[in-house]
């Protein structure tokens, strides 16, 4: 069903008051998240007497409401009337879940230390600055003119007296200020961390749009709701720790779960699921259109635009119109056997709108090989490569890896699915100690003197693996070699020494030597290749 909410909202215009109406909070209990968007359950329960109730729950998600939470509910108890109220004044303090009221309770004491904090600071400043009136006042005290030289002498005494009691009680008085003024700075820091943890807790404010449920109960006692929201503001991704031991010949996966959710509302301690499935996609084959045929004359690049135009003036039949059919779209949804994944988190998560959360699934060992593989026309290195069977039981999902190679970080990939089962190779980092080069020596085209009677061409080509490792090193060098599918173009191809397969993977040419370097040496593979093709014809060919 997909209703507006205009429509929801003039229902409940129209609906009478019943004799109770309850408010409280449904928080999310329960998310599925998916690779794109999310499933929250919100769960509230009330103790209600027999009878026609509305419960009130607070629904942030009525401006992009497309249609009705799903709802289910206690056994005994029937859903009746549904509706939405906008902007409604609540008692707010009296949804509070107990975290919410616990992070407001902790505010309220935080705020009257201050005011208390405040307080203190306002007396001690008023007793300094009593003093300060005073040292001004004994400051203008001077003798009369009928003074006598004791009377000054002892007007002195008292001045001197009285302001260094005066000058003391304010140094004592500025000293004490410093402490309570840096205990105040402490509270009110520890205030702007109550409220933002308050804040992400995503509490009631003071008005907030509403949803109504009407619930018939048959016998007095607990009843739980349960509102079932999709949200497109959430979705989670895979990382890896994938780390080659080569000596153990064992690939070590730490997998790492990163949740990202934007819906607005706090996920405290949820019950979470991750699942592969992707419910915002399509549910149904994508239709499938006739597939006619036609033939129509040829079309020449001689024929212009003022002969096509005569033709149609003449009466010639047009040509017809492509047939267009629906392209069947081309998805990114992860299958596996026909079923949808899913991992349920062994522990109540809490994430706050806006943040991500990495949490950790169990680590995976599976027997690797490692190799070192070089391909000397594109690179200068050698590189680190492993093969294996995914034997988890399980596929790999797609997702971003660490790569490290003996517990040393080498790079980031993104990596592939890869099926239970399946057997693949990764590639674990350059080995800087093997270079690689490749020279081309000489490159003879045609015949000689000044007019070529047939099209040749000789290159000779020569690439260089050398070991630089201070031990010996098992490499498989790999090369394409030329060929040509085309019965005028000749292709003649030596390679000293010859590789030890061809046409790797069904790649026609793709060979590879597996050479065997000792330390401080250099493996060489010479390559001439000859071409030959007939006059008129030009070559497209990039070695």
């Amino acid at each position: 069903m997909r209703v507006l909410a205009t429509s929801f909202l003039a229902l409940a215009a129209a609906c009478p008051a019943l004799a109770d109406d309850v408010y409280t909070q449904a928080p999310v209990a329960a998310v599925t998240v998916y690779p794109a968007g999310a499933e929250m359950v919100h769960r509230a329960t009330v103790e209600l007497p027999a009878g026609t109730h509305r419960v009130f729950l607070p629904y942030a998600g009525l401006d992009g409401l497309g249609s009705l939470p799903r709802i289910r509910t206690s056994d005994g108890v029937s859903i009746g009337t549904l509706g939405f109220q906008r902007d409604m004044a609540i008692d707010r303090e009296a949804l509070f879940t107990e975290a919410q009221a616990a992070a407001f309770g902790r505010i309220d004491y935080l705020t009257a230390d201050i005011a208390a904090k405040d307080d203190e600071i306002a007396t001690t400043g008023a007793e300094a600055a009593a003093l300060k009136a005073r040292l001004a006042f004994l400051g203008q005290v001077a003798p009369g003119e009928a003074a006598s030289g004791e009377d000054i002498v002892a007007l002195a005494d008292m001045l001197q007296r009285e302001t260094q009691a005066a000058q003391t009680a304010l140094v004592t008085a500025t000293a004490a200020l410093r402490p309570l003024q840096e205990e105040r700075d402490e509270l009110a820091a520890a205030l702007a961390a109550a409220q933002a943890e308050f804040d992400r807790l995503s509490p009631p404010g003071d008005t907030a749009d509403l949803l109504s449920v009407e619930v018939v109960v048959a016998e007095a006692g607990p009843v739980t709701l349960e509102l079932t929201e999709l949200s497109q503001s959430a979705w989670w991704e895979m990382d890896y720790d994938l780390d080659l031991d080569r000596d153990a010949g064992a690939l070590d996966i730490a997998r790492k779960v990163i949740v990202v959710q934007e819906t607005g509302q706090t996920w405290d301690g949820v019950a979470l699921t991750l699942s592969t499935a992707r419910p915002g996609e399509e549910v149904m084959p994508s239709p499938v259109s006739p597939d006619q045929a036609r033939i129509h004359e040829p079309i020449t690049l001689s024929r212009t635009m003022a002969q096509a135009e005569s033709d149609m003036v003449a009466g010639a039949a047009p040509m017809p119109e492509p047939m267009l059919a629906d392209a069947a779209m081309k998805t990114a949804a992860l299958e596996v056997d026909g079923l949808a994944l899913s991992y349920v988190y062994p522990e109540a998560v809490t994430i706050a709108a806006g943040e991500a959360a990495e949490l950790a699934l169990d680590a995976l060992t599976l027997d690797a090989t490692p190799a070192v593989h070089a391909s000397p026309r594109y690179d200068e290195t050698a590189f680190t490569v492993a093969s294996f069977t995914n034997t988890a039981g399980e596929p790999i999902l797609p997702g971003w890896a660490n790569i490290l190679r003996d517990g040393h970080l080498v790079g980031r990939q993104m990596i592939e699915l890869i099926p239970a089962g399946a057997e693949t190779e990764l590639g674990f980092g350059p080995i800087e100690g093997i270079r690689l080069d490749t020279i081309f020596e000489r490159n003879a085209e045609g015949d000689t003197g000044l007019i070529a009677r047939s099209n040749t061409r000789d290159q000779a080509i020569t690439f260089t693996v050398e070991n630089l490792t201070g031990e010996a090193q098992q490499v498989r060098a790999i090369f394409p070699l030329t060929y040509s599918e085309q019965e005028d173009l000749k292709v003649k191809v030596t390679a000293s020494p010859s590789p030890s397969e061809t046409d790797l993977e069904r790649q026609r040419g793709v060979s590879a030597w597996d050479l065997t370097i000792a330390p401080g040496e250099t493996a060489e593979v010479s390559i001439m290749v000859e071409l030959s093709w007939p006059e008129g014809q030009d070559l497209a060919w990039y070695p």
